[in-house]
């Protein structure tokens, strides 16, 4: 639970080496006192500046492996409650127009799958907890599909989805979820990619998602712009998308 100054005291970021979930740990208020818990892999040898604050704790976890990830969220879970989990793992794929077979597979299995999964978990422990914040990363990419990333896209539209099916679930529970729905950021994931309009980097993000856990808010898009963007290419013609969507 959050202590008396309003401050986060546990937290757990699934996807801990995340320049987006990183960025927002260094912008929340935390306890003097708060336990980092960071879940992903290789982790054994990722140091980070914030790591000399507070005790980190770290936490090897395979998302594509999600039964096993279950079991070490349960673990975090037994040891205290948590006030804040931020779910930022994902593998973007390639921007091939057809994905092999294996690589199709692992993007839905890690993006969709483990990330529903792990969320429905995660919500269900805050609701016995009776209190605590999730952050769910998504991403503008699964708000209409794209010939170069619809698979990347429909697996952040499913959890997407999900996540907001939850909220409502949630309402009245004390327990909150937010959904942040950047457009292209500059990460070490993105590294390497042409740039989308309205690009940004991922500490402009975490401003805007640190405001938005504040507020509790349920949506949140990064930049801002985007959300009036997002919808005016929801109505579009689908001949007149297919002369932009190169």
């Amino acid at each position: 639970m959050l202590n008396c100054f309003g401050e986060f005291q546990r937290i757990v970021i699934l996807g801990g080496k995340s320049d987006i979930a990183l960025s927002i740990l260094d912008k929340i208020a935390t306890a003097p006192d708060a336990e980092i818990f960071l879940c992903g892999r290789k982790l054994k040898d990722f140091s980070h500046p914030l790591f000399n604050q507070f005790p980190v704790h770290k936490i090897e976890i395979d998302f594509a492996q999600v039964e096993l990830a279950k079991l070490e969220i349960d673990k975090i879970f037994s040891s205290g409650d948590i006030d804040l989990v931020i779910i930022a793992f994902a593998i973007l794929g390639s921007e091939e127009l057809k994905l092999e077979p294996e690589e199709f597979k692992k993007v839905l299995s890690v993006n969709f799958l483990s990330q529903a999964i792990l969320l429905n978990q995660i919500n269900s422990k805050l609701l016995n907890q009776m209190h605590g914040q999730i952050l769910q990363i998504s991403s503008v990419a699964g708000m209409r599909p794209r010939r170069r990333n619809f698979v990347y896209g429909v697996s952040k539209f499913g959890v997407d989805f999900i996540a907001q099916g939850l909220q409502k679930e949630n309402l009245g529970k004390n327990v909150y979820i937010t959904i942040l729905r950047p457009g292209f950021v500059h990460t070490k994931m993105t590294s390497g990619l042409k740039a989308a309009p309205f690009a940004i980097d991922s500490e402009t993000v975490s401003r805007i998602a640190v405001k938005a856990l504040l507020k509790k808010k349920r949506i949140v898009y990064a930049p801002k712009i985007l959300s009036i963007i997002m919808f005016l290419l929801k109505l579009m013609p689908e001949p007149l998308f297919k002369r932009i969507d190169k």
